[in-house]
């Protein structure tokens, strides 16, 4: 063999430790990005319906509260949070938090802690009633993880639902 083949091997042998070692480089990565920092997530949504079935003279509106978890891996949500903000409020610093108790007693709401496994789906069902969480200002409503996170229904659920309780039920006060 002469001294050029040997080098062009060479050259060769190295070319693919280096892309060996890339490669590793890059699996070892993604393991610890897939285990370590990437956590399930949950999508919120948010919205005023009505149950009907034969046995109810006429159909119950209820507020739902739906979560599913979109994965990668196993989740628990404990607690609905409501949150009341604004811009202002933002710039101020004077948002408020509170938590919010769903009806347990709904034999057709789910019940919180609830452990989600990727793909599955919890529904709450809140009272729509006057008087209901509401007739206060809070602008965001969503549910806390096992992670430390909240995830946040979109507002604009939040806000159609809301105008929907005002049309309701605040105008009847006025009456």
């Amino acid at each position: 063999m002469t001294p050029e083949q040997q080098s062009i091997l060479t050259l060769i042998a190295v070319s693919i430790a280096g892309l060996s070692l890339l490669i590793s480089l890059f699996s070892l990565g993604w393991n610890v990005y897939r285990d370590v920092v990437l956590k399930a997530r949950v999508k919120i949504r948010f919205n005023l319906s009505q149950i009907h079935h034969q046995t109810f003279p006429k159909p119950i509106d209820t507020l739902i509260l739906s979560a599913t978890n979109m994965g990668p891996g196993q989740i628990k949500v404990m607690m609905i949070q409501l949150h009341i903000t604004t811009w202002w409020r933002r710039l101020i610093r004077r948002t408020k938090n509170s938590v919010m108790i769903h009806d347990y007693e709904n034999p057709l709401s789910g019940k919180l802690p609830a452990r989600l496994d990727a793909g599955s789906g919890i529904d709450l069902l809140i009272q729509y009633e006057k008087g209901c969480f509401f007739s206060k200002d809070f602008t965001h409503i969503g549910l806390s993880d096992s992670f430390g996170r909240v995830n946040w229904a979109k507002r604009s659920e939040v806000e159609e639902a809301r105008e929907a309780y005002l049309k309701r039920f605040e105008k009847k006060k006025d009456e």
